[in-house]
């Protein structure tokens, strides 16, 4: 799940349980046509402004939602047993019960969404509430620099001016793919992606998915960010894409990403985005250097 961009996790969370509110309504209506209407109308808007992952407000005017508006609203209610039957005369009595049943999937196909979504939400305040500085992988730091915990992470975030003890280091699965990928190359860049592989795969197996791991007890943890898929995009879009949506969920402290590459720290700039770097020491033997001074 993302959120857009200055959406908290509680207005989001606010949207989203009156969102459940309306579609829940409407299952129990009198009339199904006017309450899936209202419904859409009422949380088109606030679904829209508030998730871009799942696409929530996209999923309500589809062409399920212009199909039904062409057929129009039936003409009266009225109840046979406990279930709405809606009576038109126009159409026979096989057509309107097509017509109901259309509407009632429909209906509880929206209410389903909007509880699946609530659950994506809880589990991303759980991620979100996750202690320490959220500092995002590039994949070339997996490959060409000491491993995350050889490295004194609170020394490094101290020469940078960064304030705080705990760093949260985060690897997207978008980064696992493309090491994945690297490895079944030739030459020295296959072995370091392999030798990435493992050392991930060592030190997150017998963990819970996504769980953090403690790399230096009050230090560093290390995780696997489950983030959306961002096949669509570029690599490194995709991971500044990650550091963006974690720096919306901790507006306090925002984001790192975690780069040696002058292409990536510009367009994390570009971006709105802070980057950071690793001292030269950390730098593995035959990697080519970077010449351009570290951002101040």
């Amino acid at each position: 799940m993302r959120l857009k961009p200055g959406v908290t996790l509680d207005s989001a969370e606010t949207t989203l349980r009156a969102a459940l509110v309306e579609w829940e309504n409407a299952r129990g209506a009198q009339d199904y046509f006017q309450a899936y209407v209202d419904a859409v109308e009422k949380t088109f808007r606030p679904l829209q402004y508030a998730f871009a992952e799942p696409d929530l407000a996209g999923g309500l005017r589809t062409e399920v939602y212009r199909h039904i508006l062409q057929l129009g609203n039936p003409n009266r209610v009225t109840f046979r047993g406990t279930a709405p039957y809606v009576t038109s005369p126009t159409g026979g009595g096989e057509e309107i019960r097509a017509r109901n049943g259309v509407l009632a999937a429909e209906i509880e196909h929206q209410a389903a969404a909007m509880t699946s979504a609530t659950e994506e939400l809880r589990a991303l305040k759980l991620l979100a509430g996750r202690p320490g500085l959220p500092v995002v992988y590039d994949t070339n730091m997996l490959n060409h620099w000491a491993q995350p915990g050889d490295v004194r992470w609170r020394e490094v975030l101290k020469e940078q001016g960064e304030d705080t003890r705990l760093v949260r280091l985060i690897v997207p699965l978008r980064v696992l793919d493309e090491l994945d990928r690297q490895k079944y190359g030739t030459g020295a860049l296959a072995k370091k992606a392999a030798t990435a592989i493992r050392y991930l795969d060592r030190v997150l197996s017998g963990h819970e998915p996504a769980a953090p791991v403690d790399l230096r007890p009050g230090e560093a943890t290390l995780e696997v960010w489950h983030d959306g898929d961002h096949r669509d995009i570029d690599t490194d879009l995709a991971i500044l894409r990650c550091t963006a949506d974690l720096a919306n969920l901790h507006p306090t402290t925002g984001a790192r990403t975690l780069t040696d590459d002058i292409g990536m720290r510009l367009r994390a700039h570009h971006m709105g985005l802070a980057t950071l770097r690793l001292p030269e020491q950390y730098r593995k033997k035959g990697t080519a250097m970077d010449e351009v001074p570290p951002q101040v």
